[in-house]
């Protein structure tokens, strides 16, 4: 008796009366448009509180709601936010960004407020606190509208059982990028080992390690416990899934889906010859992003590679900002051939990302401060919050891209480059190792401890010609299968990364060619926004077919 008081308790709480649900329900139904000519409306809740970023998980979000749009016209996605814009800005942004259009007449936003909950990091327990602060917002969010499902396209589980303990009759579909908290999260604490989830001081200290040990012991039996409470999981990645499903232990319920990839508009983009020596990096300036190995290796591959070297005579083209020197190769691969002569013949590194807040804007500007200190800055450029159509216009032009991030749980950014036609260097961990860079290029091991000190061992030019022919052969015969060859090249170090551009940007002519071919046949075949949407119907229309007969028994 005293449970089911305090269950009642925190559901009148939570949801408020009747009457309120019924005031936001009608508020919803008087602000969007639904076809509801051949079926009732429906509506989904998406727990997305940064739906205006530019990051991977934020393409998930909108081609997810294109996708409900296509398929299932009578339901209304409703976003709970915590960004404090309209719906018409946060739909137009999304195309600006992504390219994905989504009709706004059946789009909602609920704002929810004090996210600083979930983004903060506290000085001590901060996976605990933003937890509960998810369930804080969470709490927020039903409290402001009641959905008929529930979507959490964040990985923040602990909201749940909050969901089920407040009504068993909404399903909670989870999209997870990445677990809260991981089996390698875990080993780099008990092995002492300093990083972004480990710091120094902790790593220093015996007692603390252990204590931080213990802590991330029964927060991970926490976390199970409150993801087992999904409905359907979607994962992004053989990673995640493979740590989720041991985590929440429901493997049937669990599906890879991965995340869409625009591939169309990118697998558009000329393979040339006449690309340039542009390195682009494309990811949020976040920490665990880690663009300052890529700093670090471009630094080292200028100095192994002195001809790589911006000579002073170029001192006009190093002023020339990111946006003028995207120009000048767009005038210069034009019909005219405008200021071809002006175009650099030395690398330079682009570093295209998004920032979420002033801590990500002062990352970006630690970076270029590193760059100077490092003697590399007139050949580094850093552009933050580059709208989509300018990303295309550097991944037309670029010869190579850059992704450093360790365990990187998918690399959606990975794609866009390996689609665009750039020789991609990734790091070797996670998605990319597990999923998207399949099979790679990784430097030669040379030593007894297994460490790398060769250059990459790149595919001959015959081998080269032998996958092209085949290709070739295929596209008139669908049943052939075509030989694997390498599509990126993979690498964990500074020193393993700059090796690998050198060779990079050194590859030219039919060897370049294949890469980037095997690359984009890979991408269009599994990162597709086609392949998103049939991955996900088959994971979210049970979940309608449910309602449905939810409707019919009532």
């Amino acid at each position: 008796m005293v449970a089911m008081c305090v269950v009642a308790g925190i559901q009148v709480l939570t949801l408020g009366t009747q009457e309120n649900q019924a005031r936001n329900k009608e508020r919803v139904r008087r602000a969007t448009a639904p076809d509801t000519s051949s079926h009732e409306a429906y509506y989904v809740g998406f727990f997305h509180p940064y739906p205006n970023s530019g990051g991977g998980g934020e393409r998930v979000l909108w081609t997810m709601i294109k996708a409900i749009q296509e398929r299932y016209p009578f339901i209304v996605s409703v976003i709970y936010s915590g960004d404090n814009i309209d719906r018409d800005t946060l739909v137009a942004n999304a195309r600006a960004r992504f390219g994905v259009d989504i009709r706004a007449e059946t789009v909602f936003v609920v704002e929810v407020t004090r996210r600083w909950w979930i983004e903060h990091k506290f000085r001590r327990l901060t996976l605990l606190m933003q937890s509960v602060g998810s369930v804080w917002l969470a709490c927020q969010a039903v409290h402001r509208f009641c959905p008929d499902v529930f979507v959490d396209t964040v990985g923040f589980a602990f909201t749940y059982p909050l969901l089920r303990l407040l009504t068993a009759r909404i399903p909670v579909v989870s999209y997870t990028h990445y677990p809260t908290i991981s089996s390698d999260m875990r080993r780099a604490v008990s092995s002492r080992e300093a990083g972004v989830n480990n710091d120094a001081a902790v790593a220093r200290s015996a007692t603390m390690t252990a204590l931080k040990s213990a802590y991330y012991a029964g927060f991970g039996h926490l976390y199970a416990m409150a993801g087992s409470f999904a409905s359907t999981v979607m994962t992004n990645s053989t990673w995640t899934h493979n740590h989720i499903v041991r985590l929440f232990g429901n493997p049937a319920m669990t599906r890879v889906v991965y995340p869409p990839c625009d591939t169309a508009a990118l697998l558009a983009l000329p393979v040339s010859s006449q690309r340039l020596p542009f390195v682009v990096s494309l990811a949020q300036f976040r920490p665990e992003k880690n663009h300052m190995l890529q700093i670090e290796a471009f630094a080292q591959l200028l100095a192994a590679h002195p001809e790589l070297a911006a000579p002073p005579s170029e001192e006009d083209a190093l002023q020339l900002s990111a946006e003028a020197l995207l120009q000048l190769a767009e005038e210069a691969h034009s019909a005219s051939g405008a200021n071809r002569d002006r175009l650099p013949a030395y690398p330079i590194l682009i570093m295209l990302g998004g920032a979420r807040n002033i801590e990500d804007e002062a990352r970006a500007e630690e970076l270029r401060q590193a760059a100077q200190r490092l003697g590399i800055a007139r050949q580094v450029r850093v552009v933050v919050n580059a709208p989509w159509p300018q990303v295309m216009r550097w991944l037309r032009h670029a010869k190579v891209g850059l992704h450093t991030m360790r365990d990187e749980h998918f690399g959606i950014s990975v794609v866009e480059m390996m689609a665009a036609g750039l020789l991609t260097v990734a790091h070797d961990s996670a998605g990319p190792k597990l999923d998207i860079v399949v099979p790679a290029i990784r430097c030669t091991t040379g030593t007894d401890d297994g460490t790398s000190r060769g250059g990459p061992a790149m595919p001959s030019a015959a081998q080269a010609e032998a996958f092209l022919a085949m290709r070739g052969d295929k596209e008139e015969d669908k049943e052939e299968e075509t030989p694997s060859f390498p599509v990126g090249m993979l690498a964990t170090t500074a020193d393993e990364f700059a090796r690998q551009l050198a060779a990079a940007l050194a590859v030219d002519g039919v060897v370049a060619t294949a890469i980037c071919q095997a690359a984009r046949d890979a991408v269009a075949a599994k990162f597709s926004e086609h392949a998103f949407f049939t991955a996900f119907y088959k994971r979210f229309g049970p979940v309608v077919r449910w309602l449905d007969i939810q409707r019919t028994d009532e």
